[in-house]
C-alpha cells in the first residue's frame, strides 16, 4: 500500500478535528462522537477516527463506562 503525503495544515486540522471527536466521546457518547465523525464526510478523518479509538483509546473508554467490553 502507498503512503500518501499529507500537508501540514490539513495534518493539523484532522488533528484538531480528532481530539474534538475523542472529547465527544468521552463527555456525550461515543455514538454521538461517530455521528459527528461520519457528519464530516471525511474518510481520512473517519479512519484516523478508528484508529484512535481502536489503538489507544478502547481500554479508557471501557474505565470511564462509555463502551461495554467486548467478550
Amino acid at each position: 500500500m502507498t503512503q500518501v503525503s499529507i500537508p501540514e495544515d490539513k495534518q493539523k486540522d484532522i488533528q484538531e478535528k480528532l481530539q474534538h471527536l475523542v472529547d465527544v466521546a468521552f463527555q456525550s457518547s461515543l455514538t454521538v462522537a461517530i455521528d459527528e465523525a461520519r457528519a464530516m464526510n471525511d474518510p481520512y478523518l473517519l479512519d484516523a477516527f478508528h484508529d484512535t479509538l481502536v489503538d489507544k483509546l478502547y481500554k479508557e473508554l471501557i474505565t470511564r463506562h462509555k463502551l461495554d467490553e467486548l467478550k
